[in-house]
Order: C-alpha cells, then sequence, then structure tokens
C-alpha cells in the first residue's frame, strides 16, 4: 500500500560522454527524462541552450521497425508461426542481446527479402486482377472476329460500342437506313447495364451517324490499345494468369520458407525500438557547444545506483525533494500478492503523488465481492483450472495479460469458498444427476445460506459488507485529511457519518442483541447529526457555513444509497445459481435414457458455459464498479501520471542480467 517515494534528478555533462552516459541510463531502467524545452521559456535558460535533437536517426529507426512489422506481418499472413501466448516476451540474456546487436544487419536483411517476396507476391497479385478484368472487359465482345487494331480502311471507320440496356438496336438502324446513311450496327451481346454493339460507316457521314447513334445513347467502347482478336486477347489473358498463378504459389512456398526469420526479424524490430529511443530522449536534452543538460525523476531506492554511475563521468548532478507544484510521476509499490491487482487501480486511474495507493486495502473487498457474485464450487474450480492453466503453459508472468488472469485466480478460490458456504456446485447439478439418472436422493447443505431460500439475509449481509467497505474508504478519506492537516474535516466529513450510520444500525437492529444498544445507537446518531450541522459552521468558508442541514440531507441519501447499491452482491449471486438451476432442470428434461443422457451432455455443457461466461463478466464488471462508484468516491482523487523510466522498452524479448 504504498507509492514509491521519488526524487528530483539534474544533471549536467559532457557532449562527448553523452552518448555513452545515455547507454548506461537506458541499461539502468530507473530514470525518467522529463521533457527540457519547457526551460526553454525561461528567459535566462534561453540565452545559454538549445534543444538537442536527433530527428534524422529518429526517422531511420522508425523506418526500420516498419521494415520489421511488415516482414513480420507477412510471416504471420503465409506461415503457420507458433506465437506467444497473450504476447509474451521471451527472456533474453543482456550478452545474447549484445550478439543480436552485431547481427542487425543480418537481421535487416531478412527482413527486407521477406518484404522484396511479399512486393513480388502483391505484383503478382496485381496482375492477375488486371488480367481478370480484362476478361471480364472483353467477354461481351467474343463474337466479333475482327482484329481490334484494325478500326478503318480507307473509306470506312469500324467502332465499338455501347448503348443503354433499353436502347432498340433495330429501331436505330432504320433510323440510318432512313436517313440515307450506307452503315451497319449489329448487337454483339447485351446485360442489365448496357448493351453492346459494332458500328462502321463511310468517313464522309462520320458526323450525321454519330449525331444519331449518340441521341440515342451510343459511347465508343475503351478497349484500349489491344491488338489481335477479342478471343486472341482473352486466350493470351488466360495463359498469364496461370503463368501468374504458378509465380504465387512459387512465391508464397518461398516466404513459407522463411518462417524461420521471424525471431530474427523479432530481434531486429526491438533492437530498432531501442537505438530509436535512444535517439529520441535526445529531444528531452538541452545542450550547448560542450555541455549537456537534462531534468527527470529517479526513485528514492535507485538514488544511489544512478550516482554511482554518474560519478564514472564528467558530469554534475543533484538530487532533491519534489516541489509542491511539481509534477511527480507515480509508481506503485505492492507486495507479490497484490501487484497483479494494480491491474483494477490502473483501468480507472492512478492515485497521485500525495495520495495513498488504495490497492492492497480494497484488493481483499474486491475478491470477496467476485466471490460472493460468482459463488459457486464448481465454476471457481473452473475459474482457478482454466486462469491457472493459462499463467503456467502461456509462461505469463509481466504484464495486463500477467495480472488480470492473476486477479481471475485468486477470485476463484473466493468463488470456492462461497460456493460452499451457498451449497452451490454447478447449481444443483449433483442433486439433479443422483436423482435423474440413479434414482437416488442427494442433498448439499449450504454451510451458511441458500441465497434464494433466504433472500433477505443475504440483502443484509450485503448491505452491512457494503458498509464495513465504505467505512474502509471513509478511514482512508480521514487519514489523508488529518495527514495534511485537516482534522476538523475529517471529523466533518467522516467520523460525524460514523456515529451517524453506525447510531442508526444501532438504534434500529440492535434491540436483537442488547435492550440498551438501541439507546446508545440513538445517542450516536444525535451527536453525529449535531457534528454534521455545526462543523460546516466551523471548517467552511463563506456561503459553505449555511450549509449544514443540506450536507446532513445530501449525507443520509447519498449513504443510504451507496449502501443499497451493495445490494447487487445479492442480484448477481442469485443469478448466477439460479440460472444454473435452470439449466441444470431443462437438461433432465429427457429422462434418464441414451437420448437423456446425451440431451443432459449438450444442454448443461451449453447452458453451464454461457452461464459461466455470463456471470464471470459481471462479477468482473460489477465488483470493479463497487471499488470505482462507492469506495474510491470516498476518498480517491486519482490522476496520477505513470512514472515511464528510460529504458530498453522492448516487444518481443525481456533483456535480463546474468545471475539475476
Amino acid at each position: 500500500m504504498a507509492i514509491v517515494k521519488m526524487q528530483k534528478l539534474s544533471v549536467i555533462g559532457m557532449n562527448d560522454e553523452k552518448q555513452s552516459l545515455l547507454k548506461e541510463l537506458m541499461d539502468l531502467g530507473v530514470v525518467e527524462i522529463t521533457n527540457g524545452a519547457d526551460k526553454l521559456q525561461d528567459e535566462d535558460w534561453n540565452k545559454l541552450v538549445v534543444k538537442d535533437g536527433d530527428e534524422e536517426n529518429v526517422s531511420v529507426y522508425e523506418k526500420k521497425i516498419a521494415e520489421a512489422d511488415s516482414a513480420r506481418s507477412v510471416l504471420e499472413q503465409y506461415c503457420k508461426l507458433k506465437n506467444a501466448l497473450f504476447g509474451r516476451r521471451s527472456p533474453v540474456s543482456r550478452s545474447d542481446y549484445e550478439a543480436m546487436v552485431s547481427n542487425t544487419d543480418h537481421f535487416e536483411a531478412e527482413a527486407l527479402e521477406v518484404i522484396g517476396l511479399n512486393e513480388q507476391l502483391q505484383n503478382a497479385y496485381a496482375e492477375e486482377n488486371a488480367g481478370n478484368a480484362l476478361i471480364t472487359s472483353l467477354n461481351p465482345w467474343q463474337s466479333y472476329e475482327l482484329p481490334l487494331e484494325e478500326t478503318e480502311t480507307a473509306r470506312l471507320r469500324l467502332r465499338l460500342g455501347v448503348l443503354p440496356p433499353v436502347a432498340d438496336v433495330a429501331k436505330i438502324s432504320e433510323e440510318l437506313a432512313g436517313a440515307g446513311l450506307a452503315c451497319e450496327l449489329e448487337s454483339l451481346d447485351s446485360d442489365a447495364d448496357q448493351t453492346y454493339v459494332s458500328l462502321w460507316y463511310f468517313k464522309e457521314d462520320e458526323e450525321k451517324v454519330m449525331d444519331i447513334v449518340k441521341s440515342s445513347g451510343y459511347t465508343n467502347a475503351g478497349l484500349g490499345e489491344l491488338t489481335g482478336t477479342v478471343k486472341e486477347n482473352i486466350e493470351a489473358a488466360n495463359a498469364k494468369i496461370a503463368e501468374l498463378t504458378q509465380k504465387k504459389e512459387e512465391l508464397i512456398a518461398k516466404i513459407r520458407d522463411k518462417a524461420d526469420y521471424k525471431e530474427d526479424i523479432e530481434y531486429f524490430h526491438d533492437v530498432c525500438v531501442v537505438r530509436r529511443d535512444s535517439a529520441k530522449v535526445r529531444s528531452k536534452l538541452l545542450t550547448t557547444e560542450e555541455t549537456f543538460t537534462f531534468d527527470g525523476w529517479v526513485p528514492t531506492a535507485a538514488v544511489d545506483s544512478v550516482g554511482s554511475m554518474l560519478d564514472k563521468y564528467t558530469c554534475f548532478y543533484e538530487v532533491s525533494e519534489p516541489a509542491e507544484d511539481d509534477d511527480v510521476p507515480v509508481r506503485l509499490k505492492n507486495s507479490k500478492f497484490f501487484t497483479p491487482i494494480e491491474f483494477i487501480t490502473n483501468m480507472y486511474s492512478l492515485p497521485s503523488f500525495h495520495e495513498v495507493d488504495p490497492t492492497s486495502i480494497y484488493a481483499f473487498f474486491y475478491i470477496i465481492f467476485f466471490g460472493i457474485m460468482f459463488g459457486d464450487v464448481g465454476y471457481g474450480i473452473l475459474l482457478i483450472l482454466g486462469t491457472g492453466l493459462i499463467l503456467k503453459k502461456g509462461k505469463l508472468y509481466e504484464g495486463g495479460a500477467y495480472k488480470l488472469m492473476k486477479v481471475l485466480f485468486y477470485s476463484g478460490f473466493s468463488s470456492v469458498f462461497w460456493g460452499v458456504m451457498f451449497g452451490s456446485i454447478f447449481g444443483d447439478m449433483i442433486p439433479v444427476v443422483a436423482n435423474t439418472f440413479f434414482g437416488k436422493t442427494v442433498t448439499i447443505n449450504p454451510l451458511w445460506l441458500d441465497p434464494a431460500k433466504q433472500p433477505m439475509i443475504f440483502l443484509v449481509f450485503s448491505c452491512g459488507i457494503g458498509v464495513v467497505h465504505l467505512f474502509v474508504g471513509m478511514a482512508i478519506d480521514a487519514y489523508e485529511k488529518i495527514r495534511g492537516g485537516s482534522f476538523l474535516e475529517a471529523c466533518k466529513d467522516d467520523f460525524a457519518w460514523y456515529l451517524i450510520v453506525l447510531g442508526i444500525i444501532m438504534w434500529i437492529f440492535g434491540g436483537r442483541v442488547s435492550a440498551g444498544m438501541p439507546h446508545v445507537g440513538k445517542i450516536m446518531t444525535l451527536i453525529g447529526v449535531a457534528a454534521a450541522m455545526i462543523l460546516p459552521i466551523i471548517v467552511n468558508k463563506g456561503v459553505g457555513k449555511a450549509l449544514g442541514i443540506w450536507d446532513l440531507y445530501s449525507g443520509i441519501t447519498g449513504n443510504l444509497s451507496d449502501i443499497l447499491s451493495y445490494s447487487r452482491l445479492l442480484g448477481l449471486g442469485l443469478a448466477s445459481t439460479s440460472i444454473a438451476q435452470v439449466f441444470n432442470f431443462l437438461a433432465s428434461m429427457a429422462g434418464k435414457g441414451v437420448v437423456g443422457v446425451i440431451v443432459f451432455i449438450v444442454i448443461a455443457l451449453l447452458g453451464h458455459t454461457m452461464n459461466f461466461a455470463i456471470n464471470a463478466l459481471g462479477a468482473f464488471v460489477h465488483s470493479c464498479r463497487l471499488q470505482y462508484v462507492e469506495f474510491f468516491g470516498r476518498f480517491y482523487e486519482g490522476g496520477g501520471r505513470a512514472f515511464e523510466p528510460f529504458r530498453k522498452d522492448t516487444k518481443y524479448i525481456n533483456i535480463f542480467e546474468e545471475g539475476k
């Protein structure tokens, strides 16, 4: 439950040592370098320094990264590659990484070879498409037997053209004959879009002929510079397509032979990413003719290691505490158990640097809520086995997928526990199977209660655990306010409402525990109400002093609404077990024969799979909602900026130090 303490780092070094210093800084991977361009707005700094940069190399490596991505995409498309589950990075030692760096030119040549083959393949596809398009355009003209280059004689012109599909060729021919024009208009073919015709006429009649046929919608066909007959062109195009088909198969086979390049291309990609980032970081530096400078952030625990590295260079550096108005980056620090649950926090927003990290506090509530809403022994075991298998077979050890699987893995144990408490194992599958197929009566009693038979007790329990959840959030809020010197605000916003909420609960329900408890609850409620009305007068400023009654009203309605929100634990808990029971009933309706067994297996398998998926999603989402809306709403501001150290931010490989 901690946010890593950060120190501000300022460095001034010599330009001739810049590349070496930055390389070692990247190897350490614990310093975030901030953008120094802001300093250029300061008049004094603007006179001394200019912005550094290496945009040319950034552009070069961006191009190489694009080449690697393109080559890998080609291999994925045509080769049956075995990709890492959930994008898992392969562990690579630092010495192996250095060997990769020395082979970069070879890796790039492999990438370019794959890209070249793909370009040839795409050209073959383009030529094939052009050939098919040519055949499609020539098909309607197949009955025209003259060579296409013969468009005129000494006195005649020969034309191919099209008319609208509604045009009457015979009527147009009569009109031409009626005008005394010696010409021939012949229909060759037609389709839903147009009629294909041939037209010959004497050259001296061209203007008159064109006036008549164009008035009917005639246009010349655009067949380009083709020579030979239509059938000859179609045959040539088909022969070319056959050649291209063979060429495509050969090129695809060559690409598939390069499947072993995949790993090398991934190495090439990540080496280029590292080099690009090394060049890109220079845009955050400021420089003079002889020196460079940058500011950054470093975790307090890493200050000594950074200092030891910087001491090897001719440079000045200073480590200082962050100022109140500094934009301090945030890195969460939790135990191994709680680290995966940071995934839930990150989906909402990181806490600000001055806030409490709530991850380890709400983690137990999240897992408990998930288990209550998903509460079934069978479903819980499936969740444990499924996520455990993914974690093991996928060798996940980092990233969002790893954290999600871990959260669901933990939640599976909670689901099993609450399934035992509710007496649910795939709903009531065991009693149904025993009764349907064996004629036996088997009863599985819940260790605590059956939600369907005792919903009111379950509702009271859900709201009760909600009160505890909200009180913990209020405790964090009180802690932060007291730490900030606002004790009276903590009393107004938190402690007064402890008295009111607990007082009302004891006032209404305390008689079942002790005869004197309602009286104690009444006193607590009155003290809390008085505090909620008086403290705003002391703490608030301006018109806020007169808002005591309004604060009391909004507090009561808000708290009641928040507490009732936890009734979703009842709703989803009932839904999970009840729907499972419905599918068991439907599956058993076919009886106990062979057909009955088959029907039972099919319906149960499909039904429980659907129920598992829907309710697992519902439990995940609503458990998140109870944290984000009800719990975080008590104290959390968020808006923290993630700590982004200058490091080897690779996609496919995870570089580690030997012996660690």
